[in-house]
């Protein structure tokens, strides 16, 4: 969808704006979800972010959601930045030449569960990231994350990296498809709406996903064992942020409103994420699956293959300016301590 037909369909969608807040307010927000109403990233992490604005500006913000999305997922910064909407949720890998730094949380082996990697995320931007600027344009108001990724066979088990050669893979771009390509995988990069078509029909022998969406895209029926990767297969962060100018036009009252329902408030709204993902575990035992975690030869193996895109974001940390090693060991410990 080009900007002008984005701007067309903000306008239509004017009239079927649904408000989240009381209609007397002073201050209007704009605030466009790509993921479908009942998603969870809507349910969990948006609405609880609306419903500590409208508490903290004791209903003077009102803050107004799309029947449906103004921009395609990819296009949420621009959207932003263009005034179409306000705020609003971003898939951080979308910007990943943009964002190269919180980048960092896409790594393997790095994410304990979705509320600590969020909170360690926060405040690894606000010590290290956030003086860089590659924000600038939008005003970040938190991070949160899905659950780590694991590995789920459609067939036969898998217990070591040899087990992984020839497989067809459905991932998503990045991260998860370098992982899969380099334990010896064929990535099969798919969007997470059209999974279940790819899964269903038999085109791929295994998936890289949270157990969580396992459940919540309905495939748990399809798989055969699920093995859990300490500290995820991947990462899969998102950004939640306003147009820079709207931010700055709001009166002081408001920007404090909009800061206390922001920060690690949002992080902490992905613990909603790590309870579905106890609920896609259950549901993948229940239907007969075989749960393990990768053992010690399969993680040395993992990690020795995977060095490289440490390295890269290291590289690419460097280039703006910041000491990605400290930054990366920085997030590692808050990860560590905020999943205790």
């Amino acid at each position: 969808m080009d900007l002008k037909k984005t701007t067309i369909v903000a306008a239509l969608m004017a009239g079927t704006l649904v408000a989240a807040s009381p209609a007397g307010a002073k201050t209007r927000l704009l605030f466009n979800i790509f993921v479908p109403p009942k998603h969870l990233i809507k349910a969990a992490i948006a609405d609880g972010w609306i419903k500590r604005v409208q508490e903290a500006s004791k209903g003077q913000i009102t803050v107004r959601v799309p029947g449906k999305t103004l921009a395609p997922a990819p296009r949420q910064w621009g959207m932003v930045t263009d005034g179409i909407a306000d705020v609003t949720i971003m898939y951080n890998v979308f910007e990943r030449r943009r964002l190269t730094l919180i980048q960092m949380s896409y790594l393997p082996f790095t994410v304990p569960n979705a509320k600590a990697a969020g909170l360690a995320l926060w405040r690894t931007h606000k010590k290290h990231f956030e003086k860089a600027g590659q924000f600038k344009g939008v005003k970040l108001l938190g991070f949160f994350y899905l659950p780590p990724g694991a590995i789920h066979s459609l067939g036969k088990p898998i217990s070591q990296v040899s087990d992984f050669k020839g497989l067809k893979v459905r991932v998503s771009p990045g991260t998860p498809a370098k992982f899969a390509e380099a334990l010896g995988g064929v990535p099969v990069p798919t969007p997470g709406i059209k999974a279940y078509e790819v899964v269903s029909k038999g085109v791929v022998d295994a998936m890289l996903f949270p157990p969580s969406d396992t459940y919540s895209l309905k495939m748990v029926p399809f798989v055969k064992h699920t093995v859990l990767v300490p500290g995820g297969a991947y990462g899969a962060s998102f950004s939640l942020f306003m147009n820079q100018k709207k931010f700055d036009g709001l009166s002081a009252a408001d920007k404090a409103a909009v800061m206390a329902a922001s920060g690690e408030k949002i992080a902490e709204d992905g613990a909603a994420m790590d309870k579905l993902n106890e609920v896609g575990l259950k549901a993948l035992k229940d239907n007969g699956a075989t749960i393990t975690t990768a053992n010690a030869a399969f993680m040395a193996e993992a990690k020795k293959r995977l060095d490289f895109l440490t390295k890269a974001w290291l590289a690419d940390a460097k280039k703006a300016g910041i000491d990605g090693q400290a930054a990366l060991d920085f997030f590692m410990s808050e990860a560590e301590k905020a999943a205790k």
